[in-house]
């Protein structure tokens, strides 16, 4: 779908029932974007969607993929491999139930940053 020549990746009815059923409101996505609470609204009446990185960010808030917003399918569950080895890790480490403790209560920006961190300190 087009609209004024600008393809429209953004599927505003999943991102909507989303959103309800995580009980985040439009002014919260709107503050996490630093943009105003009629950001949402525009996205509604398709007066502007969401580029990458703000598609990105509301993705990580609603607990979703970038795809998935865009119309795409959901990404799989973790396999039990991936689930065993999460609890395996969280069982015999300690470093690691020290950072899950403290995600555990963070907000999703929190964990953006901390996990920049976490990745630049790996380089």
């Amino acid at each position: 779908m087009h609209k004024n020549g600008v393809k429209i990746l953004f599927d505003y009815e999943r991102f909507e029932e989303l959103r309800r059923s995580k009980g985040i409101t439009k002014k919260f996505i709107a503050q996490q974007l630093g943009r105003s609470a009629t950001l949402c609204q525009d996205w509604k009446q398709k007066k502007s969607q969401p580029n990458e990185e703000q598609l990105r960010i509301v993705a990580e808030i609603l607990g979703t993929s970038p795809e998935y917003l865009k119309g795409g399918e959901l990404p799989p569950p973790p396999t039990e491999d991936e689930l065993s080895e999460l609890l395996r890790s969280l069982k015999e480490r300690e470093d690691m139930r020290m950072l899950f403790k403290l995600a555990r209560d963070a907000s999703p920006e929190d964990v953006r940053q901390a996990v920049k961190i976490i990745e630049a300190l790996r380089k």
